[in-house]
């Protein structure tokens, strides 16, 4: 089928193409009212349309086959007289050379097992108790946040989890209370202690390479392999055969973090499809939701065999229609976008202002870089160095990142934290959200990208490459396990208490490690027996051990101070560059790190010392208490002039 196409479809002018084509109402999929429901679908090559209905979502149980109608624009077009919930349908497309593919609807919003058929849902009928009176957190700007990223899997699979066992590893691992381990909490009521604003889930929708009929058959995926974009992802569910049940429980885990004042934020990979010609979309418009090269082929800007067309105006709605969605019907508080450096400034803009007219509350912000060439112009890219014209979106700082810990990808190389003292700059350019700042200016200015604080999102972790704990394992080998505490402490320090939004991944806040499974043959060293690259690994190298948090408590408390240091103050998480001119003052103090926060009511005076022996600076004037030690507590005690800040530590002193 796609060869056959292939010259028919790329010949065409795209642009041309949209203008005469694409379809703007705000009715595709199913929608059903008054007793009727109605499929819309478009597909404007196809010479002939039907639907699909089946009773469950797989095997052969077909109710009936009925004609589509092509009404207007390339859509395709059938109504019931009566409502079909419960049902489960597909479409049968017709192309020339009696070609016939029949495949899920692209804009499914429910589906079943495996996500091949989509599933027709009651939405309404399916909400929990409550749900109508859950409301968003209250999340005034981006600054405000702080960003802890998840996995579903990950958080409550481990048995120290402390949850009842069937719902380890599901969407209602978070809606549980009263989870423990030991003497510390877990789970839901972890979040809660720590304090942090939003929860960052590692993709839930429908995804590729699992099969949801076994989930205890070692299979494992964090989702990066998008198969259905407005689905569930059914492998987190109780039972996902029953297209209904995820829908119920994914609101439940967000009526209970909403409960908890904890926003949901949504990892969504419109980037790529897993599957290139099977996928959903070129099987219903062969050639046109994906990026092409000069020579007709599928383009690979994400590195995993193709790229979506961001720029095609069918696209572009696409990603808006899914987004508005997941908003509306789910209510989420924001989006991080997988590889955002494909998709084009044009349609993040338009993303944007959808979701400042649904609530300008919900955040968004994404990786600004690619995973592989793209013949798109780049100056029209999301790409972190255009920045300045996608200005209300959000970028992974990996500046800082880099700076705090040593290259991501060079696992010897050090930063500021593990004995690189070459990166002071860096990292003080980090500590201004990586914009422009008077007070810097000359100094690592091709490092000043951002628009305001709050397009810098600040981090040392994430799913991707090493944990920090790792990391250090391995570049600082020679150092003692304490001083690397230290030095997890004072990476914690910096990305917390920088201006901008701070990010941080779960267990993180107590030393999470992802052990690799060796096969065997395979042989150890030094360096890998950590994984940097658990996409796919089994449970063992990825999920929480609580029992590492009780191991480590001195560590997650001493995150809970920054996190509690950071929301008690404005001077912490200021809006605009024209206040950190006016706020923020960094001292000339020798070989540390030391800057002032001055507002009209407090004051405060940070310290960052990454050396091994303790150092001496000079307090500015006035008095001052010791607002946070190195075990991330205060000391009552009024102090002036010179004071000591212990190795490897942040000191934060308070005027009073």
């Amino acid at each position: 089928m796609v060869n056959m196409l292939k010259n028919y479809v790329t010949d065409r002018d795209y642009a041309k193409f949209d203008r005469e084509n694409a379809y703007s109402g705000e009715d595709l999929g199913v929608v059903y009212e008054d007793g009727i429901t109605r499929f819309k679908v478009w597909a404007p090559h196809c010479t002939a349309a039907y639907l699909n209905l089946y009773t469950s979502g797989e095997g052969d149980n077909k109710v009936e086959t009925l004609c589509m109608r092509k009404i207007e624009r390339g859509v395709w077009y059938v109504e019931l007289m009566h409502d079909a919930f419960g049902l489960y349908y597909t479409y049968t497309f017709e192309f020339e050379h009696n070609i016939r593919v029949e495949t899920i609807d692209v804009y499914a919003k429910a589906c079943g097992v495996n996500g091949d058929r989509g599933y027709i849902a009651d939405f309404e009928a399916l909400n929990p108790e409550g749900w109508e009176d859950t409301r968003r957190p209250v999340c005034q700007n981006p600054v405000d946040a702080v960003i802890y990223e998840c996995n579903v899997r990950d958080f409550s699979i481990d048995g120290s989890s402390g949850l009842q066992w069937y719902n380890c590893g599901r969407f209602m691992g978070f809606t549980e209370e009263g989870g423990r381990c030991g003497s510390v909490t877990t789970c839901l009521d972890h979040l809660k202690e720590l304090g942090v604003t939003h929860v960052q889930l590692m993709p839930v929708a429908d995804y590729a390479t699992v099969n949801e009929k076994k989930p205890y058959a070692g299979q494992y995926n964090w989702g990066y392999d998008p198969k259905n974009y407005m689905c569930l992802e059914g492998y987190y569910t109780s039972d996902p055969e029953d297209g209904g049940v995820r829908i119920k429980e994914f609101k439940q885990l967000v009526m209970a973090l909403h409960k908890a004042g904890i926003g949901v934020i949504l990892d969504v990979v419109f980037n790529h499809t897993y599957y290139t010609q099977q996928s959903a979309f070129h099987k219903t418009v062969p050639y046109y939701y994906h990026r092409l090269d000069k020579a007709g082929n599928f383009s690979n800007g994400s590195g995993c065999g193709n790229e979506t067309a961001s720029e095609h105006a069918m696209m572009r709605k696409f990603m808006r229609d899914a987004m508005k969605f997941w908003v509306e019907e789910y209510k989420v508080d924001g989006f991080r976008f997988d590889l955002m450096g494909l998709h084009d400034i044009e349609t993040m803009n338009m993303l944007r202002d959808e979701m400042d007219k649904l609530d300008p509350q919900i955040l968004m912000y994404g990786e600004g870089w690619t995973g592989g060439e793209t013949p798109y112009p780049t100056d029209k890219l999301s790409y972190k160095w255009n920045s300045y014209s996608f200005g209300r979106i959000g970028l992974f700082n990996d500046n800082i990142r880099d700076g705090i810990k040593g290259g991501t990808f060079n696992l010897h190389e050090t930063g500021f934290v593990n004995g690189n003292h070459h990166t002071f700059n860096t990292i003080k350019r980090g500590i201004t959200a990586n914009s422009r700042y008077r007070a810097l200016q000359g100094t690592a200015d091709d490092l000043c990208w951002a628009f305001s604080p709050a397009q810098a999102i600040n981090y040392c972790e994430a799913h991707d490459n090493h944990t920090l704990w790792d990391k250090l394992a391995i570049s600082a080998s020679s150092y003692s396990a304490d001083e690397r505490r230290r030095m997890d402490k004072l990476a914690a320090a910096i990305v917390l208490l920088s201006q901008g939004v701070p990010f941080i991944q779960l267990g993180q806040d107590f030393l999470r490690s992802k052990p690799k499974i060796f096969r065997d043959g395979e042989q150890r060293s030094d360096t890998n027996i950590y994984d940097g690259n658990s996409y796919n690994a089994p449970d063992e190298t990825n999920k929480i051990r609580w029992t590492e948090k009780e191991k480590n408590a001195d560590v997650f408390r001493y995150y809970k101070a920054l996190i509690a240091l950071r929301r008690s103050s404005p001077l912490f998480r200021m809006r605009t560059c024209e206040e950190m001119d006016e706020k923020l003052f960094f001292h000339n103090c020798g070989g540390v790190i030391a800057w002032e926060l001055r507002g009209a009511d407090e004051r405060y005076f940070i310290v960052l010392n990454p050396h091994r022996d303790t150092q001496r600076v000079r307090l500015p004037e006035g008095a001052f208490y010791r607002r946070l030690n190195e075990e991330g507590k205060p000391v009552y005690s009024k102090i002036c002039g010179e004071q000591e800040v212990p190795a490897i530590s942040c000191a934060v002193f308070k005027g009073l």
